[in-house]
């Protein structure tokens, strides 16, 4: 025998009266979901499910880099990139992790050694000590894609090389502000004709000359000899000495609040994770390490934003690793730290969010605009079934209303 609220409670649920819409919408998305979850921060308290188990987040977890890296470094940061000049005439380059040190930058940098007065040089020796990664790669399928490009203190063109491979096998840079280099020549082996964009890891390393310094080398090289400045021996990798002044520092051109707003646009993981290691150097000091990153963000994690230990696993921060974990709720809290920044962030339609990806995770994570006020949301599915955007729909309704819906 059913008593008189139980009898009640099954009348007001079945007729939609009496109890705000809202509150019964949560199990109609559930249906959408077969291992997730997701929660809105409206204030009620009521949208949420299953928000305080941990999912892999993919690409969302930029959000968490970039909050990080603005919090540590400031809007107006800028990498920079270090030229000395010894005795014989070596150039030392050193690097600092600038994501940004594209074709089109380094011959800008070599007009200016130029005008400087460098004529002629010995030799170019790479420096790349500001980062101690020993072979470690935030990805974990180690692909020939240039999203899974190696992170380091001293990289050119995002360590992914543009190629195109002609009918007859002849190969050529694709990019106009790339000269050929040889290391293309080589990258190309087997490879079909037509365009092709590669992580430079795809070329084996030689003794000494790993391929992303290779690359850097050889590019520096050629823009250097571009710019007028002859060099009579090939590059070599060497560390800087202690006693030599910067004849000339670069930073980059663009501050880390434009560099952000790139990396989310376009997802770049190499990015991201050059900003997650320059965070484990501002925390810990040089050199980079993976670990030294890792440690910086569970810091901020348990100091900023109060989370016990065990609520966040962050193992690099483009999202790459599936060994990545954070729930839902916590990502809220990321997200409301997150709101001054919030227009760097891409719109799809009229909601700034990001989203992630991989084979069975499917995320999203941003705010939806109610007036003036940015309501974060947070969806997390790790499932064969890609349904986040019928699930975003649908929550947009329960937060905003059916006004909403473009």
């Amino acid at each position: 025998m059913l008593t008189f609220f139980q009898q009640f409670f099954l009348l007001v649920c079945t007729i939609g009266i009496f109890i705000p819409q809202p509150a019964c919408a949560q199990e109609n998305q559930q249906h959408l979901i077969n291992n997730g979850g997701y929660i809105i921060e409206d204030g009620s308290g009521l949208h949420k499910y299953r928000e305080n188990d941990l999912f892999v987040p993919a690409s969302i977890m930029k959000i968490f880099t970039s909050l990080v890296a603005l919090e540590f470094l400031g809007p107006e940061y800028r990498f920079e990139t270090h030229f000395f000049l010894d005795g014989q005439g070596n150039l030392y380059i050193k690097g600092y992790g600038d994501p940004l040190l594209t074709s089109e930058i380094v011959l800008e940098i070599s007009m200016k050694l130029s005008q400087m007065g460098i004529r002629q040089l010995l030799s170019i020796c790479l420096d790349d000590t500001a980062f101690d990664l020993r072979g470690e790669t935030a990805s974990e399928e180690n692909s020939v894609k240039s999203y899974d490009a190696p992170n380091g203190a001293l990289a050119v063109n995002f360590n992914a090389v543009s190629l195109l491979v002609g009918e007859k096998g002849k190969v050529s840079s694709s990019e106009s502000q790339t000269p050929f280099l040889p290391l293309m020549q080589e990258i190309s082996v087997g490879l079909t004709p037509g365009l092709h964009r590669l992580n430079i890891d795809m070329l084996p390393s030689k003794p000494g000359k790993p391929s992303a310094l290779r690359y850097a080398g050889e590019l520096f090289s050629a823009q250097l000899q571009q710019a007028g400045i002859t060099i009579r021996h090939p590059w070599k990798t060497q560390t800087t000495p202690n006693n030599l002044k910067p004849i000339f520092i670069h930073k980059s051109q663009a501050t880390l609040e434009g560099i952000i707003k790139d990396c989310l646009k376009y997802s770049n993981n190499f990015i991201a994770n050059q900003l997650f290691l320059a965070c484990g150097i501002y925390t810990y000091g040089l050199p980079a390490t993976w670990e030294k990153s890792r440690q910086a963000f569970i810091d901020y994690s348990t100091i900023t934003l109060g989370l016990p230990i065990g609520l966040l696993v962050m193992m690099e921060g483009a999202g790459l690793s599936r060994q990545n974990r954070i729930s839902p709720s916590t990502f809220i809290q990321i997200l409301n730290r997150f709101k001054p920044f919030a227009p760097l962030l891409s719109l799809r339609e009229t909601i700034p969010l990001k989203s992630g990806t991989l084979t069975g995770v499917y995320c999203f994570a941003g705010y939806f605009p109610k007036g003036d006020t940015l309501i974060p949301f947070a969806i997390l599915l790790n499932q064969t079934e890609n349904n986040r955007n019928q699930l975003l729909k649908e929550l947009q309704i329960i937060a905003v209303g059916p006004a909403a819906q473009p």
